[in-house]
């Protein structure tokens, strides 16, 4: 889905009509001009395929008003100067950098937004609707976010679907009445509701509200209500937590204090102690037990280690590990091989032995 705004301005002070915006020939916006200066920003999603957008102006009594469009902005590029706009298949003039429309009595410009070729968004977004309703009066109407995607009536029905980033999003479906009259059933009915490739079940986390409030009934969430009043059921869409990052790191030890490396004698015994600590997200490095302990004395060379002998690992009660090693080998530098496992994670590091001479 793509964002379509205007920005637009009347000067009608002295003026009676109305203002509307269609989108493929059905009206998605209507603001009256009862003798007033009145100006606003109109927002919509719209589809990747063509669109027919039509500005009118209507004056019913006074002087002609004057709306003023400085701003037709659709997937982030400028209609404004991008198309070319006509009053009855004659090319309007922009007048300081805008779309200009002073009716005697009505004027309608119309342009076409192209079709589109943007990427789908990874959180998917589908539904099935119907509305029975007076043609032009009575609404049913989808918002995202506040943002109207799908405006309708009469007799109508269809299957929508789009793409939203995957972060979260409020959906509304909205039946709106004017203040008279009304034809067919009157109502509008929503189903399918499939999000993110998850069915939102009908009775689950749903905010009903309007002067009438929605109910369910075969499946559907029903949609109807008085004159002059509306009816909307909303939900909001969170995105999963993402997964917990946990990282595990190892601290050797001799006498208490840490160390990075360590000197012994050559083919002598020692030992070295070993912390295992995990860092939670939102949290600290916390000393853990791990599943598995193990130690190796390696050799090094020419970027390979060599396995030498296996080191003996025993649990102390105070929660760390002592890894018992005898240096089986003449003097040089060896490492010492730690590998823990603490869940699903296996931490490996080492720590670098100089074996000196016995002397």
């Amino acid at each position: 889905m793509n964002l379509f705004e205007v920005d637009w301005e009347i000067e009608g002070a002295s003026s009676d009509g109305y203002f509307c915006i269609y989108i493929d020939g059905g009206e998605y916006f209507f603001q009256d001009i009862k003798y007033a200066n009145t100006s606003g920003t109109f927002k919509a999603y719209l589809s990747d395929e063509e669109h027919l957008i039509g500005f009118y102006i209507k004056k019913w009594s006074g002087d002609s008003p004057t709306l003023r469009m400085a701003k037709i902005q659709y997937d982030e590029t400028d209609y404004l100067t991008e198309i070319t706009w006509n009053i009855d298949g004659t090319p309007v003039e922009l007048i300081d950098g805008a779309l200009v429309l002073t009716p005697a009595n009505s004027l309608e410009a119309l342009g076409t937004l192209p079709e589109t070729t943007s990427e789908p968004l990874p959180l998917p977004v589908s539904f099935d609707w119907e509305v029975s309703s007076e043609y032009d009066y009575d609404f049913f109407e989808f918002y995202v976010d506040d943002i109207l995607a799908l405006r309708t009536s009469g007799l109508d029905n269809g299957a929508f679907s789009g793409s939203l980033s995957d972060e979260e999003h409020t959906l509304r479906f909205r039946y709106a009445k004017d203040s008279s009259y009304g034809e067919y059933d009157d109502l509008a009915r929503v189903w399918n509701v499939d999000v993110g490739d998850e069915e939102w079940l009908l009775d689950e986390n749903w905010i009903l509200d309007g002067d009438t409030p929605p109910v369910f009934s075969e499946g559907k969430i029903v949609l109807s209500c008085d004159d002059d009043e509306t009816s909307w059921a909303e939900r909001t869409y969170m995105p999963p937590e993402p997964p917990s990052q946990s990282n595990v790191r190892i601290r050797y030890l001799r006498d208490e204090l840490q160390i990075d490396q360590v000197s012994v004698e050559a083919l002598d015994t020692f030992f070295v102690d070993v912390v295992v600590e995990r860092f939670d997200s939102g949290s600290a490095w916390n000393s853990v037990i791990p599943s598995e302990v193990s130690g190796r004395l390696e050799s090094y060379d020419e970027g390979d280690f060599g396995g030498i002998s296996e080191s003996a690992a025993f649990e102390h009660p105070d929660g760390f590990f002592r890894l018992l090693q005898k240096v089986t080998s003449p003097p040089g530098t060896y490492y010492l091989k730690t590998t823990v496992r603490v869940g699903d994670i296996t931490q490996i590091e080492r720590l670098k032995i100089k074996a000196k001479l016995n002397l």
